[in-house]
C-alpha cells in the first residue's frame, strides 16, 4: 500500500528523505498554483498524482495536512494521517484568523514571502545540524509567488469537515500550529513544528504503527 506524502508550506519532498516506513513512500510534487483558487479546487487538482485503483493512504505535514483533509473529499484513502498540522479552519491558531479577517498579508510585496531561514530555525525551534541544513537550503529554493498564494489560501480555507479514518501525529511544542484542545492524537513529546526532521525516527515508528492496524 502506497503512501503518499505531501510537504508543508515551502518544502519540498526533502523533508520525507528520513522517513523509513514500510510501505512505499510516494511524495505528491506541487503543481502551478493560482490566485483565484481555493484550497479544496488546489487539492482536487493534485489528486491526479495518486493512483487510486489500489488502497493508498495520505500522510500531510502542515500545509500539507489540509491538502489531505480537502483531497478526501475526491478521492478515498485507507487512513489519512496528519503531521503537525490541522484538520479545521476553527483550529487555526488566534493569530492566523485574525490575518485572515484582516487580510494584512494583501499588503505585503511578493518579494517579502522569501523566508529568511535564520528566523525559521529560531520560530521552529530545530535544533539539529540536519534540520538547519535543511531549512536553510528550502528557503534558499522557496517559490515566493507560490508561498504567498498558498498563505492565502490557508486564511481563506473554510473547512469544518472530518474525514474518517483520520489520524493526527501533534508535536507538544508546536508554535506554528498548535495542537487544538480536546482533539485526540499522537504526541511527539518536545517537539517542534519541523518534527518531520528533527523527530523522524520516532515519526517513523508512529506510522508504521498506524499503518499495521
Amino acid at each position: 500500500m502506497k503512501v503518499y506524502c505531501l510537504s508543508g508550506l515551502g518544502a519540498d519532498a526533502s523533508v520525507f528523505d528520513m522517513l523509513t516506513i514500510q510501505h512505499p513512500k510516494v511524495c505528491v510534487q506541487w503543481i502551478a498554483s493560482y490566485k483565484w483558487e481555493s484550497m479544496n479546487a488546489y487539492a482536487k487538482r493534485l489528486c491526479d498524482q495518486v493512483d487510486t485503483s489500489e488502497p493508498f493512504v495520505l500522510l500531510g505535514v502542515s500545509f500539507g495536512g489540509m491538502l489531505a483533509i480537502e483531497m478526501n473529499k475526491y478521492i478515498q484513502p485507507e487512513k489519512t494521517i496528519l503531521v503537525t498540522s490541522l484538520a479545521r479552519r476553527s483550529e487555526l491558531p488566534l493569530w492566523i484568523r485574525l490575518i485572515a479577517q484582516t487580510r494584512i498579508n494583501k499588503l505585503v510585496p511578493t518579494f517579502m514571502f522569501g523566508s529568511n531561514p535564520q528566523w525559521l530555525i529560531w520560530y521552529f525551534r530545530i535544533k539539529s545540524e540536519l534540520g538547519k541544513k535543511m531549512v536553510t537550503a528550502i528557503a534558499k529554493k522557496s517559490d515566493r509567488l507560490f508561498t504567498k498564494l498558498s498563505i492565502d489560501k490557508v486564511l481563506t480555507w473554510d473547512n469544518e469537515w472530518l474525514p474518517a479514518q483520520l489520524v493526527r501525529i501533534q508535536a507538544t511544542k508546536d508554535w506554528l500550529l498548535p495542537a487544538p484542545k480536546g482533539v485526540e492524537a499522537i504526541d511527539v513529546n518536545g517537539a517542534g513544528h519541523f518534527a518531520i526532521v528533527e523527530n523522524t525516527q520516532q515519526i517513523s515508528v508512529i506510522v508504521d504503527e498506524i499503518l499495521s492496524k
